[in-house]
């Protein structure tokens, strides 16, 4: 892949006319984005992924172009998994609210290989109308020459970009907040123990949830409910713990600012730990308190008792706790 950009770009909008956007050819190769009417890729068109990986610039194409008529705004790509949607689909949707005249609509680019059509109606949908101002998203499959296409700079992105330019937090912001007013408990738990086939759950959660409930918190499980449901949480708590993860993207759009938040380290990868808590800081200017308690902690031996909690409690977890209690959450 391209290389590692040097920083996040400063906010900038181009428009291209008559420039063609490229989907990525297959899922081994992520090639893709925007060339313009001499065949050269726009460089801002480049999208940041997981890892400091960076699109590389497509090919123009050797065959047909679908015509798209109209002005339409570039956005990125568009992944299945919801913490790299909005990581990388929505950090060009700044420059809605820097454009003299609204666009036709937008461009996304589909992972090769992932059915994000399928993901976007059945979870997404109300998040990117919402970010999108309700305008149509036109996902790009084929080479496709629009009449015009406008490419923002990415406003935020993994790892050392997590902190944004300023546009794109007041964007996200903004919008993210307008999707669902506040409703919910004042102080919340973000669990990730009924997740499915994810890596690196957190060791012993069915204890640190029973410690939160006790200590007054709403144990909540984001992944079971809609996206408008998780914003009027997370726009409703003051207090917000849990463990780090794809939750706290969203949470640091909607949180009210200066919120205090607990995130509990899960990741021996440090980088991308210190990313999510610089987007927290970053865009909600939450009150943030760290604990890596657990960040080297195994998954527990089912020979060590059972799940509920009825088993020795490690020394690790014993930590947590003595860590969440200083804090002041329990």
């Amino acid at each position: 892949m391209s290389p590692e950009p040097a920083r996040l770009p400063a906010a900038t909008i181009a428009t291209f006319a008559g420039a063609t956007v490229l989907p990525m050819p297959c899922a081994g190769d992520p090639a893709c984005g925007v060339i313009d009417r001499h065949g050269r890729p726009v460089a801002a068109a480049r999208t940041r992924l997981s890892g400091n990986r960076v699109t590389p610039d497509p090919a123009p194409p050797a065959g047909p172009v679908t015509p798209l008529p109209g002005r339409w705004l570039f956005a990125g790509v568009g992944r299945h998994h919801f913490g790299h949607f909005m990581m990388e689909a929505a950090p060009r949707l700044w420059a809605l609210d820097h454009l003299g005249e609204a666009p036709d609509g937008i461009l996304l680019i589909p992972m090769a290989g992932r059915d994000i059509a399928a993901v976007l109606r059945r979870r997404l949908a109300p998040l990117l109308e919402g970010l999108a101002q309700g305008l149509p998203v036109h996902l790009v499959e084929r080479p496709t020459q629009a009449d015009e296409v406008i490419v923002p700079s990415q406003g935020f992105g993994h790892l050392d970009w997590s902190h944004g330019i300023p546009e794109a937090r007041r964007y996200m912001r903004r919008h993210v907040s307008a999707i669902a007013p506040a409703r919910g408990a004042d102080k919340l738990y973000v669990s990730r123990r009924r997740l499915k086939n994810e890596a690196r759950p957190v060791p012993h959660e069915h204890r640190i949830e029973r410690w939160m409930s006790q200590a007054g918190f709403e144990i909540f499980h984001p992944e079971r409910h809609p996206v408008p449901d998780q914003i009027a949480r997370y726009r409703a708590a003051r207090v917000i713990v849990g463990p780090d993860g794809s939750a706290f993207h969203l949470a640091a759009f909607a949180m009210p600012r200066g919120a205090r938040v607990g995130l509990i380290q899960r990741r021996t990868r440090q980088p991308v730990f210190d990313a999510i808590a610089r987007q927290i800081t970053s865009f909600a200017g939450a009150d943030l308190w760290t604990t890596a308690a657990l960040s080297q902690t195994p998954a527990p031996d089912p020979e060590d008792g059972p799940e509920n909690g009825t088993g020795t409690v490690p020394p690790d977890l014993e930590r947590l706790r003595a860590d969440l209690r200083s804090a002041g959450f329990l």
